[in-house]
């Protein structure tokens, strides 16, 4: 698995632009967004510490996708709880996404229950990190130098379109 603190990073960044959304921000407070969409992105790993097979169903698309939803329309409702749903599903999605990028492992049953299969990517510079905090801090160097594009190129892509979404939502400068 890529490291909690990777797939941490990667969704909140990418959720940046969110908290320019109007409806979320009357929900919640704007850091929540990001926050939250961080802690969509570690929940798959809870598969481990509930008796789960590690990178199997609780990493499907499929069911990450009606957890997200499900959750969203919990906490908001109509248009809202459709936008909240795509932030949190697209934040948790990335967590097999990452996994899959990973040297290590049996793979991700990314398609359940359509398929069993577990799948990599073909290229896998992610070096796997352990479930285990006290076996990930020996190797923590190593493993957090090859997640680190991928924090760098997610933080990079959130801030630009944050940027992006808040200069289009800007109200207009005042004549003088």
């Amino acid at each position: 698995m890529a490291s909690a603190i990777t797939h941490f990073i990667v969704a909140a960044s990418l959720a940046l632009p969110a908290m320019e959304s109007a409806a979320l921000c009357r929900i919640m407070p704007r850091w929540a967004i990001p926050v939250t969409a961080g802690l969509f992105a570690v929940a798959p790993d809870l598969d481990t510490y509930l008796g789960i097979p590690h990178r199997g169903v609780v990493h499907s698309l499929a069911l990450l996708i009606v957890l997200t939803t499900a959750a969203a329309f919990i906490a908001a409702r109509g248009r809202t709880a459709v936008l909240l749903a795509a932030v949190w599903a697209g934040a948790a999605v990335t967590h097999p996404l990452l996994d899959m990028l990973t040297d290590g492992g049996r793979g991700v049953m990314l398609f359940f229950p359509f398929s069993d299969e577990r799948l990599f990517f073909p290229w896998r510079p992610i070096r796997v990190s352990p479930l285990s905090i006290m076996r990930f801090f020996p190797r923590a160097a190593e493993i957090l130098r090859s997640e680190a594009p991928f924090d760098a190129a997610a933080l990079v892509a959130g801030i630009l379109f944050h940027r992006l979404k808040r200069s289009s939502t800007a109200p207009p400068p005042t004549p003088e």
